[in-house]
């Protein structure tokens, strides 16, 4: 008894390294799409607060199945790529992972505009807007600035 023990141990480590192994290659992009996902669970509660709406439960539930769900379809192209239509992508481009990045990076933007949404919903400003008017910033910045070189010559 004590011998299936240790042999069920031991395989569900080799199981565990080798899936650990084999996910390696992605494990960047889900660290990033679980925290962009964390980063929209964060604003998103704070547009709650800022407009008295109710947090419950089962709202933030809901943070549990798409962690599953976007980092499952990560992983799903991963190995779809890896083992199906890996050699044909790369007949059109030299991106290792392309599909997997693809799908990571429509994730982290359906994210991004989340994010984006609950700070206009708990501001009444626009992230672009406020983007925008920083970028006009940065420009009248780099006039001066070459303004002012131009005038020591």
């Amino acid at each position: 008894m004590i011998d299936m023990i240790a042999l069920k141990k031991v395989t569900i480590d080799k199981v565990l390294i080798v899936l650990s192994a084999f996910l390696l290659p992605i494990k960047p992009l889900i660290i990033l799409v679980g925290l962009c996902i964390f980063l929209d669970t964060i604003f998103g509660v704070w547009k709650a607060k800022k407009t008295n709406n109710k947090i419950t439960s089962k709202g933030l539930s809901s943070i549990v199945s798409k962690m599953v769900l976007y980092q499952s379809a990560v992983i799903l192209f991963f190995a779809l790529e890896k083992f199906l239509v890996g050699d044909f992508i790369l007949l059109f481009t030299s991106i290792p992972l392309f599909l997997t990045k693809v799908i990571a990076t429509l994730l982290v933007g359906i994210e991004l505009t989340s994010i984006s949404e609950n700070i206009e919903e708990a501001t009444g400003v626009s992230v672009w807007q406020r983007i925008k008017i920083m970028l006009g910033r940065v420009k009248e910045i780099k006039n001066d600035v070459n303004d002012v070189i131009k005038n020591d010559e």
